[in-house]
């Protein structure tokens, strides 16, 4: 059953309890001999439903807002391809009919497997050293075909890029992750999940827009979804990108930096724009430590100033257990790979364990 229809089902439910508890406290008012305690009784379940009624509205009033933000992604997605003189964001236009019958294939499978909802959210361990106690999840968004076939982003990649899709098509995963997100923290509320944003996604002005916008009315949101951007993405950011940043992040969102290539870069300024993580490829930290007097030096400096400025480092791609005495000496916060848990469906860490065969890369 989809939003709409348990929407529907819910406040019809509530509207005909509040309009059978009023007859019957109505009728019980006008006639005599009801005890009092049944008046009050009916008076308090009156309430209740007029309470759950008011929750209703805010709910209904925040997913009409998600509804509208996926109702255009969908009509962006029909649009026809750009013509070359788009310009401006527009960085993948492709003249109309450019696209091969494999390409348009593939692009219909990602527009029906995402207007069926079959987004499904995996997620992969990010756990505390030396203790590997799991503490945060990375999101990754998987779409299905009708086949209940994965389709592996390799398989519409290219097609998407082509037609000048991909950040459409990125928008669209990301909302159904936020929505996934919502719906697992019913029954896991300390889940706290990191959320990439693609270039795509940072550089779609109309859409970005929407999102801050939606950020900054479901707060609430906020202790459990760290936003997570490449550092290439965030040295080129636009001012306006940035004003988006501080917005969401005046709303209590934290940020996570990956695809650091140095451990010299400017921490501070990241930290000043509300960036709580660094994670950092295992071999990257592994190679800064050769054991010699200037590595050891460095990589002190390198701690020092990740700790003076508040910032968490995350060793990601851990894949094998001989490396980490060499890792826990270094004594790094979290570490993230296949070691502690490939990415799986959200089921296999939250709740019951999904088939073998759903374990994909991440």
């Amino acid at each position: 059953m989809n939003s709409r229809q348990r929407s529907a089902r819910y406040g019809f439910a509530l509207h005909f309890a509040a309009g059978a508890t009023s007859v019957v406290l109505l009728a019980a008012s006008l006639l005599q001999g009801v005890p009092p305690f049944v008046e009050y009784a009916l008076g308090a379940a009156l309430l209740v439903v007029l309470i759950l009624h008011a929750r209703m509205g805010f709910a209904l009033g925040r997913l009409q807002n998600e509804l509208e933000i996926m109702k255009r992604l969908m009509a962006r997605a029909k649009e026809p391809q750009a013509s070359p003189d788009c310009g401006g964001d527009e960085a993948f236009a492709v003249p109309a009919g450019s696209l091969s019958d494999i390409d348009q294939q593939s692009l219909h499978r990602v527009r029906d497997a995402i207007e069926a909802g079959r987004i499904e959210l995996y997620l992969q361990p990010i756990v505390s050293l030396p203790q590997r106690k799991p503490r945060f999840y990375e999101a990754f968004s998987r779409l299905r075909d009708n086949e209940g076939k994965i389709l592996k982003p390799a398989d519409y990649l290219e097609a998407a890029e082509r037609a000048n899709k991909i950040g459409v098509i990125d928008n669209m995963i990301l909302m159904r992750c936020i929505q996934a997100l919502r719906d697992e923290r019913k029954r896991a509320p300390r889940l706290a999940v990191f959320c990439n944003l693609s270039p795509a996604t940072i550089y779609d002005k109309e859409f970005f827009n929407q999102l801050t916008d939606y950020l900054e009315n479901n707060s609430d949101l906020a202790s459990g979804l760290i936003f997570e951007f490449t550092y290439p993405a965030i040295q080129t950011m636009h001012p306006r990108v940035l004003e988006n940043l501080n917005a969401i992040a005046g709303r209590g969102f934290e940020f996570s930096i990956d695809h650091v290539q140095s451990i010299d870069l400017d921490w501070e300024q990241l930290r000043s724009r509300n960036f709580r993580f660094a994670k950092a490829p295992a071999n990257l930290l592994l190679a800064a430590s050769r054991g010699d007097e200037a590595s050891v030096s460095r990589l002190m400096d390198f701690r020092k100033r990740l700790a003076d400025a508040d910032l968490d480092l995350i060793a990601e791609k851990i894949e094998f257990e001989n490396h980490m005495p060499e890792i826990l000496s270094l004594g790094i916060d979290y570490g993230q790979g296949n070691l502690f848990g490939a990415a799986r469906r959200a089921d296999f860490y939250l709740g019951s364990e999904a088939p073998a065969d759903d374990k994909v890369a991440a």
